[in-house]
């Protein structure tokens, strides 16, 4: 069984796992500013004293362009550094597959009153529509549903209205079902050099919005 790093910055809690055979390390912390600061510390503690790493899995987006290109930067550095391959994982598949149903809204702030979602069966691990930039009024399946991730404060009571029921916020990073979903998809990983960021937006609308 192989040995897995699980990576995520897509939200504002930024996190990174190592899973394998008996083997489970967690870390996330919410970060402002400087994610690299702190995301590569943490990473080689997390690894020290591991088992031979055989995989690097990292959400490539959709999410805020900085804060993406931080992981993905990172998950190549250490996918290139103990010479190991990279599963690149949905930002907001990441997300759902921390909840159990039939019909899962994974969602994250896109900025401007919008959102990047898409909805999962978390219970078969089929897709049920493409992940959109989208407001969030657009983008809620029907009724019975659960959402998760971090832009579900952006509408609760609209959440809510539309029959659906927001899942606790764990107050965590994905970064442990990253992990998880990586280990599953071993044979999918790429090399460092085939890895590409998946952008719901032009990186140059997203750059000025985070400047605003």
């Amino acid at each position: 069984m192989s040995v897995v790093l699980g990576i995520d910055t897509a939200g504002p809690v930024v996190g990174a796992a190592l899973v394998g055979p008996g083997l489970e390390r967690v870390w996330s912390e919410r970060v402002v500013r400087g994610a690299d600061a702190v995301l590569i510390p943490a990473i080689a503690e997390l690894l020290e004293g591991a088992p031979q790493l055989d995989a690097v899995a990292v959400t490539i987006g959709p999410g805020a362009f900085t804060s993406l290109r931080v992981g993905v930067a990172t998950a190549l550095g250490f996918a290139m550094s103990h010479g190991v391959d990279v599963v690149c994982i949905s930002s907001l598949e990441a997300r759902a597959s921390m909840v159990s149903g039939q019909r899962v809204l994974a969602l994250l702030d896109a900025r401007k009153s919008r959102v990047y979602a898409q909805t999962f069966d978390t219970l078969t691990g089929s897709t049920l529509s493409e992940a959109v930039d989208a407001a969030l009024e657009t983008v809620l399946p029907m009724s019975p549903f659960v959402a998760v991730g971090e832009g579900v404060k952006l509408g609760e009571t609209l959440i809510a209205d539309a029959g659906g029921t927001v899942a606790v916020d764990p107050g965590r990073s994905p970064a442990l079902a990253v992990a998880k979903l990586g280990l599953q998809r071993r044979t999918d990983a790429v090399p460092p050099s085939a890895v590409a960021l998946a952008y719901l937006r032009d990186a140059d609308a997203q750059k000025l919005a985070e400047r605003r």
